[in-house]
């Protein structure tokens, strides 16, 4: 590791590494205010007086940023990555464990998996603020996240990575940063691109279109931008690659022990074709005369084989138990539509009004766990049901009742789960100068609407009417008992029933019509989140200090939000006696824990929150051409917040910038920063549970009421963030800079959600602890009466490390060679997940949670073009990780690591001069040397692929062709 270190460092310092932009203000792929860019358009390098870098809002020419910014043109992620611009950004090593429909586990759907969702530091997405051209983009899933799949890629000219805290510049969330998405708004003409991929397995294939129109109106006063995009990509399942079904598992290695798998005394291995000796995807009998037998799948029954034992009770080696079925999407396939539309017009010299549109649909369909009468939901047979085979029927006595275990792993029929989200912005603005001052003011509208809707479950209501099977007195037919009912009321309620024969297997049980039955109602949500803001901000030069003119920036903005969670599968409806004697009334052997659904249960949330804001920022040049300072400037930002939910907050950023010389610069912020809490926080809707509880008060163990929802007492969490760095653009060798920052990160009060027994354990040890106000008891030495398990203000977390940011450009031939370097050390990531709980260093370990966090993260691209072929090729480095999580000490996988990984890309294209513009085909191979994921099974059998989704790739080599044009 500290070889691979320093040759990474090593190798920057040599300047043979790249990348267009260190990123202060800037106009530069060698990352300087002097030289311009060349990821932006002419246009834009003309307009030299108006370009600004994200991490300031004060425009100024020349000016160098306190606060580290990383610029990526969007040219250049296209040709590391062309699926998808999200896909390259978390190829960046800023970015940890982001989700997506490739990086997420896709078992449930009572949680948004659409989208594409960054993650900056690898603190969560929701403490990422996301901006397209300067402005904060609405929520996009309930969660309080943004789908960066909703940006009109192609009018993307470059994205600025603002990797320090920004809230004082840029409001809430921007805890670990900012991704802004600039426009090019001075676009004339047509592009587009059209392109297909597939993977070397066949599968994951994709394609892209693109088209975008910009043209000057009335005699060049008005600006007209168009833009739409379409994008699909067919995804695969767990089955399609060797590690999904291979039933991988860490189980406890000293068969029968009575240690806990993973302590010292039954430490992890590896393990393969593990099976849950539970249940049988044919039919166990679990009790009663038949107990122990397996349904053979002939008609008859044998005795069930458990298997070779393991270390961990009931996972065991092959044998007749079950296994997650390998049918669930992997990479979860994926349509998304995007329109946008702009026109911009000058009213005078000095005024421009503008009206600006985003629209996005994004159609997500994958394959989810199969249906299981497994646990406490078996499926009950009772005394009479003609199904019950002979041998077992004769046995038992009038109302006998026993239960089958029985997972639908080996059919084809695995619920089905659609999320579709449709989103879109409007934008109104106007902006202008008077007097040697600028103004703006604008207003936004934005409005998602997120539906799912889970084909195939067991509607439990349903499935207990149609497994209850008699014989029809009258007619001799087997008819659902719920038909014979003396009660007209139930007799309506189920009058479509159909029996359900637990006792068939394979496809012929779930093609039968008391299995349509039992699954024919889907289990809906629909989200929608709406926004409304309206910001207004001035500035303007004070006065002059002997480095230049003092700025300022003063604004103001206002928001509100409202969110509306509606749900068909609400717990909250089914927590009391009498709601659940009413909605199953009618039916024999309802499990206590059935809720509307099997798995997916879904609670509500209504909420509205209003924000109001203002802000300052203030740039100071103290010195500029003197010797020892060639520049020497301070620059300083605070805003003021109030919460109509959580009440007024403070941030504030301090910021200096030395530059001696003119080859080296030394940077520094200082920064208060926070993240409120969203609207589902806040305002989930109640749901009950019951859990076993041992409680240190009473020194009992029994049922305890617990209570989850939201939490409307919660305040924004507080982020600390501390920045230093130097920018080296050595003058002995022109197109070099190197950057290197040190971060560290410190969040305290974050929002986290404890367990039942962590609750009252953590107030047993400290009284005044927060968690105390979650639990009711009747007296102070009585047992609790309930526990509220909802999100509170009692986490900490603080992330340090050291970014390395290079590029050389030079001549090589008669081409140009552009090298760039991305590189990352993590330091420390501790976390504490309340006030009385120990912190844990989880840097340099990972696990199939899914989560990684290695200590080194780096990306080498190399560019070389001569005439018209260019050629790139980019290497990404993910150092080893220890497997498991620190902070739960008792799992010992007995020293187990990942090794390195490197994944290389290569893109080759042309570039045509035809018609008065360029045609541009492209090749690209993703993952050339085809690198299979570092295997890091689960503790569980087949709920993840046996590796970190979030970290590695796991699609291996894939392609890529298609044209790009510009006229």
């Amino acid at each position: 590791m500290k070889v691979t270190a320093l040759l990474m460092t090593g190798t920057a310092a040599a300047a043979l590494l790249s990348l267009p932009a260190y990123a202060q203000d800037t106009k530069a792929p060698t990352a300087t205010a002097d030289q311009p860019a060349a990821s932006e358009s002419a246009d834009d390098q003309r307009k030299d007086a108006e370009i600004i870098v994200t991490g300031s809002r004060i425009v100024r020419n020349g000016y160098a940023s306190p606060t580290p910014v990383t610029v990526a043109a969007t040219e250049d992620l296209a040709k590391s990555t062309p699926a998808s611009l999200p896909d390259a950004l978390n190829k960046l090593p800023q970015f940890q464990n982001s989700s997506s429909p490739a990086r997420s586990s896709h078992n449930f759907s009572n949680q948004p998996t659409n989208g594409n969702i960054l993650n900056l530091r690898g603190v969560g997405g929701n403490r990422t603020l996301i901006l397209l051209d300067g402005q904060r983009v609405p929520p996009t899933t309930y969660l309080g996240t943004v789908d960066v799949d909703v940006i009109p890629s192609m009018l993307v000219s470059r994205v600025d990575v603002v990797t320090a805290g920004a809230s004082a510049a840029y409001g809430s969330d921007a805890v670990a940063g900012v991704v802004n998405f600039v426009l090019d708004k001075n676009f004339t003409g047509l592009k587009g691109n059209a392109q297909g991929g597939v993977s070397a397995r066949g599968d994951n294939n994709n394609q892209r279109l693109g088209l975008a129109y910009g043209t000057k109106l009335f005699e060049g006063r008005g600006h007209l931008l168009l833009s739409g995009e379409f994008y699909n990509n067919g995804g695969m399942l767990r089955s399609d690659r060797p590690g999904g079904l291979t039933n991988t598992v860490y189980v406890g290695s000293v068969p029968g022990s009575s240690a806990s798998p993973g302590s010292a005394a039954n430490p992890y291995t590896i393990v393969n074709n593990v099976r849950l000796a539970i249940s049988n995807d044919n039919g166990l009998i679990l009790n009663g005369p038949g107990a122990g037998m397996v349904v053979d799948g002939n008609g008859g029954l044998r005795p069930f084989n458990p298997g070779t034992t393991t270390g961990t009770p009931a996972f065991n080696v092959g044998g007749d138990g079950f296994a997650i079925s390998p049918t669930v999407s992997a990479v979860a396939p994926l349509k998304t539509y995007h329109a946008f539309g702009r026109f911009d017009y000058d009213l005078a010299p000095d005024t421009k009004v503008f009206v600006q549109g985003v629209w996005s649909r994004a159609d997500l369909r994958y394959s989810s766990q199969s249906n299981a009468f497994v646990g406490t939901q078996n499926a009950p047979v009772f005394q009479g049901n003609p199904f019950i085979p002979a041998s077992i029927a004769a046995q038992l006595t009038p109302g006998q009742e026993f239960d089958v275990g029985k997972y639908n792993g080996n059919t084809g029929s695995a619920p089905i789960t659609t999320e579709r989200t449709d989103f879109w912005m409007a934008t109104i603005g106007a902006e202008g100068r008077f007097g040697g001052w600028k103004w703006n003011v604008d207003y936004s509208h934005g409005d998602s609407h997120h539906q799912v809707r889970q084909y195939g479950l067991y509607d439990y209501q349903k499935t207990y009417a149609a497994l209850d099977a008699v014989r029809d007195p009258a007619t001799g037919n087997t008819v659902c008992a719920t038909s014979l009912s003396a009660d007209p009321a139930i007799r309506s309620r189920f009058a479509g029933c159909q029996p359900l024969n637990v006792f068939l297997t394979g496809d012929a049980y779930t093609s039968q019509a008391g299995y349509r039955y039992a699954t024919s109602t889907p289990m809906a949500y629909d989200a929608r989140i709406r926004q409304n803001s309206v910001e207004a901000s001035i500035q303007g030069s004070l006065f002059k200090l002997p480095g230049g003119t003092v700025d300022i920036v003063l604004g103001g903005e206002y928001r509100n939000q409202t969110l509306d969670l509606t749900s068909n599968s609400d717990p909250s409806l089914l927590d009391t006696t009498a709601e659940r004697s009413a909605y199953f009334a009618g039916l024999r052997g309802v499990s206590s824990t059935s809720l509307f659904f099997w798995l997916n249960n879904v609670g509500v949330a209504h909420g509205k929150q209003n924000v109001k804001e203002g802000f300052a920022e203030l740039s100071v040049p103290i010195l500029k051409d003197v010797p020892g300072f060639r520049q020497l400037s301070l620059n300083a930002a605070g805003r003021i917040t109030d919460y109509s939910t959580s009440g007024s907050a403070k941030t504030w950023k301090l910021g200096a910038v030395w530059q001696p010389v003119r080859d080296i610069l030394f940077r520094g912020t200082l920064s208060r920063d926070i993240r409120a809490p969203n609207l589902f926080e806040l305002f989930a809707g109640d749901q009950s549970g019951i859990g076993l509880l041992t409680d240190p008060v009473t020194n009992t163990s029994q049922n305890v009421s617990t209570v989850t929802g939201g939490n409307p007492n919660l305040k924004p969490e507080v982020g600390n963030t501390l920045a230093l760095g130097t920018v080296l653009t050595p003058g002995f060798l022109p197109g070099f800079s190197l950057s290197i920052d040190y971060y560290r990160l410190r969040i305290r009060g974050a929002i986290a959600t404890l367990n039942a027994g962590q609750i009252v354990n953590n107030c047993y040890v400290n009284s005044s602890a927060p968690e105390c106000a979650l639990i009711s008891r009747p007296t102070a030495t009585s047992f609790p009466t309930s526990v509220r398990v909802a999100a509170a203000n009692i986490a900490f977390l603080q992330t340090s490390g050291i970014d390395f940011d290079a590029t050389y450009n030079t001549n090589i031939g008669k081409g140009r060679l552009t090298t760039r370097l991305y590189a990352n050390w993590l330091d420390k990531y501790l976390t504490q997940q309340s006030l009385v709980a120990p912190i844990y260093d989880q840097a340099g370990y990972g696990s199939n949670s899914p989560t990684g966090l290695p200590h080194w993260r780096g990306t080498l691209s190399v560019n070389y073009a001569t005439g018209p072929v260019n050629v790139f090729v980019s290497e990404q480095y993910i150092g080893g990780v220890k497997v498991g999580q620190p902070d739960q000490p008792n799992q010992n996988f007995g020293g187990a690591r990942t090794p390195a990984v490197w994944y290389t890309d290569l893109t080759i294209s042309g570039r045509i001069e035809a018609m008065g513009g360029t045609v541009e085909p492209f090749f690209t191979v993703n993952n050339l040397f085809d690198r299979n994921p570092p295997l890091v099974p689960g503790t569980i059998p087949g709920v993840n692929l046996p590796t970190i989704i979030s970290l590695y790739d796991t699609v291996g080599r894939a392609f890529t062709a298609g044209v790009r044009f510009k006229f």
